[in-house]
């Protein structure tokens, strides 16, 4: 497993958040391990961080740290 760390600085407020918590449930092998403004922490384990940041900006959000 690895742990990766996203910034996504279009995420700020509390609507934000559960959009890409949302949009991270449905990923196969992404878990959130934690989200806080403009940021999150995501547990791979069966999928890889393109994905991730992917199914991210499908959602609408811009993650900085590719």
């Amino acid at each position: 497993m690895e742990t990766i760390n996203l910034r996504i600085p279009n995420m700020k407020s509390p609507h934000c958040m559960m959009v890409v918590s949302g949009a991270l449930k449905t990923l196969s092998g992404a878990t959130l391990k934690k989200v806080v403004p403009g940021e999150a922490e995501i547990e791979l384990s069966g999928t890889t961080k393109d994905s991730v940041i992917d199914i991210i900006e499908k959602a609408g959000y811009t993650v900085s740290n590719k």
